[in-house]
């Protein structure tokens, strides 16, 4: 698997690789892939067997995870997509990498991108603004999580990159809501990889 970075879309590191690892777990299903990026975590998953859309707000990611599509010759069904507004039907998986920041810009895209390639400059950056952030975002993960639950088959999974204090409010306000497991970043302090299923299962 070969999948380049591109300027503007935040690069691979080991959360993301983290991520797509734990989404392929299962056996093969459909797959959403909420905020591609580069599209890591569909190239990944559709390697693997999965049928998978991927979605982004920005041209940038969704060129970029159409050329890394190419590059490793497999089929992932990308569109333009504010959150869940292109997903069509229901997944067995839906993975996401959720921004620091419910609205960017291409800009902020460009900043956060270019400092998110030295791994010393974005620890530092996690250490110091996650905390200001995270409270500003939890009604995003809110959105994120409620809108994945809806669109979840029985038995399927909702993966996130989030730290645990968002895993702690995401099953305080949404009671549909199970924690099935959880596995710390290594490289990103403070951050974890959240599998979360329904509760009823």
């Amino acid at each position: 698997m070969h999948v380049e970075n591109a300027m503007g879309v935040c690069p691979v590191r080991e959360d993301t690789e983290m991520l797509a690892a734990a989404a392929a777990e299962e056996a093969p299903g459909r797959a959403l892939d909420l905020g591609t990026g580069t599209g890591y975590v569909a190239v990944y998953l559709a390697l693997r067997g999965f049928e998978v859309d991927a979605v982004d707000v920005s041209p940038r990611a969704i060129a970029a995870a159409r050329a890394n599509a190419e590059r490793n010759g497999v089929a992932v069904r990308l569109s333009s997509s504010s959150l869940f507004s292109a997903a069509t039907g229901t997944y067995d998986v839906i993975a996401s990498n959720p921004p620091q920041r419910e609205r960017e810009t291409e800009l902020s895209r460009l900043v956060t991108s270019t400092l998110l390639r030295s791994l010393t400059i974005s620890t530092f950056l996690m250490r110091t603004l996650s905390p200001l952030l995270e409270p500003r975002r939890l009604g995003f993960l809110e959105q994120i999580a409620s809108g994945a639950l809806d669109r979840l088959r029985p038995g399927g999974r909702i993966l996130l990159v989030i730290s645990p204090t968002e895993t702690a409010h995401l099953l305080a306000s949404l009671p549909r809501l199970r924690l099935h497991d959880r596995r710390p970043v290594r490289t990103i302090p403070g951050f974890e990889v959240a599998i979360f299923t329904r509760a009823s299962q």
